[in-house]
Order: structure tokens, then C-alpha cells, then sequence
């Protein structure tokens, strides 16, 4: 309870400081353009050299453009924006996570602004169906996805090797593999949950690889409650995970950078996580690095893995239309064929549209290559992250419940059934987002 009342008030600063910034700062040119981003040299989604050179690449081709920016860390700015919004001090331009609910959320109070003129405008064709229906609401978009973020396994190549492991191909052979690391005396996989997020992007994988796309659609987009056996399956397979050893001691309590820490020390032979750390975790280890993707939990769930985008561009519907304009143009620049390039090779940062031919034609390490060429196989069943797809208000029951679960302190049905109420209960009110 400290922590959580020590961030919100940490982000009520934050949004204070950068609030003055937005005000004071837009008055100085009227092509100014307030940008927030989270785009840090370190820890999450550190692409800030990518996008300290863009800016200056964006600003001299549009020569009328000028951008005004401030960082802040990744996981706060959520926070940070929508105390924005919520004092009528929305910076022009913003890159946060996550879209589908939250951002509906925005849409449907009129805080951002619809950008369907500026998709035809200018062609952003590289926006498939998937991330389209992500970053609308009631048929109209409202925001510009960039970053391609993936799910894997990272593992210590020189661990594997060490225990004689190979990277397995079916779940069975990984529940082998951890039963071997464990009985080395090893941790099998570095996990923190004092954050309460990561446990919400574990268990999204977990449930793709149970229920699959489809399944999860029916309950997210339709009618089947969250008790059915595929989403039981998933809860009880976590809980097992967290019951029998494939973490370390007190993971509740540890966290998601000291789990992080933990790989990249040589401590743990595997960490399960995301793109958005892929920057750190390529110039962080001291080991050769490698990346599989978790192969299907239940027999009949086809391959695949969580995705979505990292976060997105959205305009304030409050910026007058010339600056309205100029970021259209703006992100039009960021978002360029030629510059997705420079987000490859300076931020380890792959935009959605990429091919696989350009990123292995572009300058970055192999490890980025293979997991994105790992990734990007399974694009018609790759599925939803939790925490970007349900409601804010079932997000908060989650984050809890899901401690208790994989704490051993709630079984499988108590969980599932915590969830099915506040889900119904967001329906109810109106707050399910569907694309």
C-alpha cells in the first residue's frame, strides 16, 4: 500500500511539473509542438538516442515545425497523462500506453483528437486490421501505433549450455528444462511482481497459449465468461508456476528491475518479458544472449505470442488545428519508412510495418533480429496483453488478484470468479472497449 501511495503521488508531481511545462512552453511559437514521451536512455523502452536524432531530422525537412518535449520514465507516464487530461492540460502530442481501452477512454470523452483525415492524408497503410481496431473507437481512429511490441523468453546461452539444455519445442520440454535448471540450484526464471504489472504481462501469455486468439476474443468480444476451462487452465498453470519453484523466493516482493538485474547477473537462466526492455537486456548482458518463444500450453493452441503496440501517437483534441497539423506531419516523419531505420539501429526499436528483409539488412544486434523474426511468424495468432485490452477498472481488480493466485493465496476458481464479477460489472457500466 506504501509503494502504490508513494508512485501516485511521485506521478501527481510529475504531472504538476510537466503541466506547467505544457502551458508555459506552447505559448512560445505557434508551430510548437508539446511532445511527452517515455523515450529514457535506460530501463524501459530506452530508444532516447533514436529520438534525439529524429527530432532533429523531423524538425530540419519540416523546417516549420519546431518540438518542445519532455520525458517521462515509461511506467509513469500512463498516470502522468491522464492527471493531464483530467486538469484540461493535454500535451499536443503524446506517446503512451496503452491504447484499446484506455485510449478509448480518452476518445470517448473527447480528449483526443480523431486522425482519419490524416491516415488518408497520408497513407499510413503500414497500420494493419489488428492495430487499427486497437486504436479506434465507434469506427473513428485516434492514434498512430509505432513500436512493435513482442513477449519471449530470454535465456543465457552459456547457462544452456553449461546444463547440456536445449531450447525447447513443445511446453513439455520446457517444464523439463526448468526441472533441470532447478535441480542445478539455479533460479529458472528471473520474475518480479512487486510492481504488480508484470504478473498481468505473464499471465497474457500464458492465456494466449491455453485459450488462443479465438478463445480469448470470445470472452473479451462476446458472451463466454472469464470460469471457462481454457482461462481456469491458464490461472492454474501461473499458479503452478509460482507453487513450484520456476521463480525466486519472495517474487511478490521483488522488483520487475532487481528481476531483471537478477538474469543479467547470471543468476537466473531465464527471464520472461517483453521488447520494450530489449534495449537494457542487449547492452546490459555479459553472456550471449538468446530469445525463444513459449511454445503452446494447451494441445490444440496454435503457436504464437502476446503483442501489440508499444504505445502510440495521440493529438489533443484541445491543440488548435495548426499545431493539430504540424503533428500530424510530425509523427508522418517519425513513423517514415526511412526513419523506422534509425528506431531499428540507435533504439533497438522496431516499428510496426517493418519486413523482415529490412531488419536484416539494418545495422542492429542479432538478437533483436531473432526476436522479432521469431515474433512476427505468427501474426494471424498472435493475441492480447490484459492490461491494454480490458478496462481500467478491471486492471485494478487484476493486478491484486493475481498476486493472491500465483501467491498461493487464492485458488484458480477464486480468481476467475474476482474476475468475472468486476468484468461484468464494467460492462454494465459501459466500459468494455471492443475494436
Amino acid at each position: 500500500m506504501n509503494l502504490e501511495f508513494n508512485y501516485r503521488n511521485l506521478a501527481k508531481a510529475t504531472a504538476s511539473a510537466l503541466i506547467l511545462a505544457t502551458a508555459s512552453g506552447a505559448m512560445a511559437q505557434e508551430n510548437v509542438v508539446v511532445q511527452w514521451d517515455q523515450f529514457s536512455n535506460a530501463g524501459i523502452t530506452a530508444a532516447g538516442p533514436a529520438m534525439d536524432e529524429l527530432i532533429k531530422v523531423c524538425e530540419a525537412s519540416l523546417k516549420d515545425v519546431k518540438i518542445l518535449r519532455t520525458v517521462v520514465p515509461s511506467i509513469g507516464i500512463r498516470e502522468s497523462y491522464r492527471l493531464a487530461v483530467s486538469a484540461d492540460k493535454t500535451p499536443d502530442l503524446g506517446y503512451t500506453w496503452p491504447a484499446a481501452s484506455v485510449l478509448a477512454g480518452y476518445a470517448r470523452t473527447g480528449k483526443v483528437a480523431p486522425l482519419d483525415d490524416y491516415y488518408e492524408k497520408y497513407g499510413w497503410e503500414n497500420v494493419d486490421a489488428f492495430y487499427r481496431g486497437r486504436n479506434s473507437y465507434q469506427g473513428k481512429l485516434y492514434a498512430v501505433p509505432m513500436e512493435q511490441d513482442l513477449m519471449g523468453v530470454y535465456y543465457n546461452k552459456a547457462m544452456f549450455e553449461e546444463l547440456g539444455l536445449d531450447v525447447p519445442k513443445t511446453y513439455a520440454e520446457f517444464k523439463d528444462v526448468v526441472e533441470k535448471i532447478k535441480a542445478a540450484g539455479r533460479i529458472p526464471i528471473a520474475f518480479g511482481n512487486r510492481d504488480r504489472w508484470p504478473a498481468t504481462n505473464t499471465m497474457s501469455l500464458i492465456l494466449g497459449l491455453t485459450a488462443g486468439r479465438a478463445g480469448e476474443e470470445k470472452v473479451f468480444f462476446g458472451d463466454e465468461p472469464w470460469t471457462n476451462p481454457k482461462f481456469k487452465l491458464a490461472a492454474e498453470t501461473f499458479r503452478q508456476w509460482g507453487n513450484d519453484g520456476y521463480f525466486p523466493r519472495g517474487f511478490n516482493g521483488i522488483g520487475y528491475d532487481e528481476a531483471n538485474a537478477l538474469f543479467l547477473g547470471g543468476r537466473a537462466a531465464m527471464t520472461i518479458t517483453g521488447t520494450w526492455v530489449l534495449q537494457d537486456m542487449a547492452r546490459g548482458a555479459k553472456f550471449d544472449l538468446g530469445v525463444f518463444m513459449l511454445p503452446p500450453i494447451s494441445e490444440d493452441a496454435p503457436a504464437g505470442t502476446m503483442w501489440g503496440e508499444g504505445s502510440q501517437w495521440q493529438i489533443a483534441a484541445s491543440a488548435a488545428q495548426n499545431v493539430k497539423d504540424a503533428a500530424a506531419s510530425y509523427v508522418n516523419c517519425l513513423t517514415s519508412k526511412e526513419n523506422r531505420k534509425v528506431w531499428v539501429e540507435k533504439g533497438y526499436l522496431v516499428p510496426i510495418g517493418t519486413t523482415p528483409d529490412e531488419l536484416n539488412a539494418w545495422n542492429t544486434l542479432p538478437v533483436v533480429k531473432d526476436f522479432y523474426a521469431e515474433g512476427l511468424k505468427t501474426p494471424d495468432t498472435n493475441f492480447y496483453d490484459l492490461h491494454t485490452t480490458v478496462p481500467e477498472s478491471v486492471t485494478q481488480v487484476l493486478y491484486p488478484e493475481l498476486q493472491k493466485l500465483i501467491g498461493g493465496e487464492a485458488t484458480p476458481d477464486e480468481f476467475l470468479a474476482a474476475m468475472q464479477a468486476s468484468w461484468q460489472a464494467a460492462i454494465d457500466n459501459g466500459e468494455r472497449w471492443v475494436p
